[in-house]
């Protein structure tokens, strides 16, 4: 079909959809003038329904609730054009939507898309980068509500031209909006905490850049710990032979850090790792442990059943905010 090409092209993304006709006991008015798709993706089922124009999103979520009662399952709604303000409006609500070819929220999915991608360039183009992955994870774990600009520079460090880049691409991906305050630009989260990780799982990365071999010193061990040394501290997994460290890659304590060329002749108390990160994991860590979510995509890849089973379980045990 047609809208299939249109969201393939769109965003890269692969659905397969059918226009459908037996309308499951729907009041006439969630019908009349709208077109119902059945849409799949990989293994997931779900509802399309194309609407002439946006609706108020009051509205709009009863009406999403009254589709999902009687058809069994999520429903995403299709639009020909929307407002910055209908956008923030539906993320706000939970409301998941689509409009080609420049934005497409299907949170079940754990979908976000607010530019045009692609082919191949959707996949790269969807990572954040390192300073706006940094943002949005201090936004996650604060309870307080919104930041200026300014607090953040200074709380992470971060030149406010970089926190200015960041909070817009951050803004863009519709996972943070902006709003006035006096002078101030303030920013803060659409969502609570644990919808926004679910929304932007797929667009975070490993933060580490580099892993090194140093002799073990003072200003390493008082480094934040990492990778499964980090996860020895916080589950039942033992901990890893050499301790692991992190630390930010253009710190100039990275200079004064003795490489070890050949780590497999060293006694193995006498060095360490070091993760080289693409932010600073000080400005995140908690109790000398870098940040939980920051881990799990350090470890999410790893080919250890343990790691994997217990990073999974810190997941799960999160305090959202």
């Amino acid at each position: 079909m047609m809208i299939e090409k249109e969201l393939e092209n769109a965003f890269g993304l692969s659905f397969a959809i059918s226009e459908k006709t037996e309308k499951n006991g729907l009041p006439r008015y969630l019908t009349t003038g709208r077109t119902i798709y059945t849409a799949q993706h990989e293994q997931f089922s779900f509802f399309i329904v194309k609407l002439q124009s946006a609706i108020d999103s009051r509205i709009l979520y009863k009406e999403k609730m009254l589709y999902e009662d009687k058809l069994g399952v999520p429903v995403a709604f299709w639009f020909e054009t929307l407002t910055k303000n209908n956008r923030n409006a539906y993320v706000k609500h939970h409301i998941p939507f689509i409009m080609v070819p420049t934005q497409i929220y299907l949170p079940f999915l754990g979908i976000l898309f607010s530019r045009k991608f692609s082919g191949n360039q959707g996949n790269s183009l969807l990572k954040l980068t390192s300073n706006a992955q940094m943002i949005l994870l201090y936004l996650a774990y604060n309870v307080k509500a919104d930041f200026t600009k300014k607090e953040l520079s200074e709380r992470l460090g971060l030149n406010p031209v970089y926190v200015t880049r960041s909070t817009k691409e951050l803004v863009s991906r519709g996972f943070i909006e902006e709003k006035r305050n006096g002078r101030s630009v303030e920013v803060g989260r659409v969502i609570d905490s644990k919808e926004l990780f679910e929304l932007a799982s797929a667009s975070f990365t490993s933060p580490v850049s580099d892993v090194i071999y140093v002799r073990k010193t003072e200003d390493v061990t008082r480094l934040p710990k990492a990778s499964d040394y980090a996860l020895s501290e916080i589950s039942m997994i033992n901990p890893p032979e050499i301790s692991v460290y992190a630390c930010f890659k253009k710190d100039r304590i990275v200079d004064g850090f003795e490489i070890v060329d050949g780590p497999e002749w060293e006694n193995p108390s006498a060095i360490c790792k070091v993760e080289l990160w693409n932010y600073d994991p000080l400005k995140l860590c908690d109790n000398g442990i870098v940040d939980k979510l920051s881990l799990y995509y350090s470890l999410k890849d790893t080919k250890d059943p343990r790691v994997q089973r217990e990073i999974e379980n810190v997941l799960e045990e999160i305090k959202w905010q």
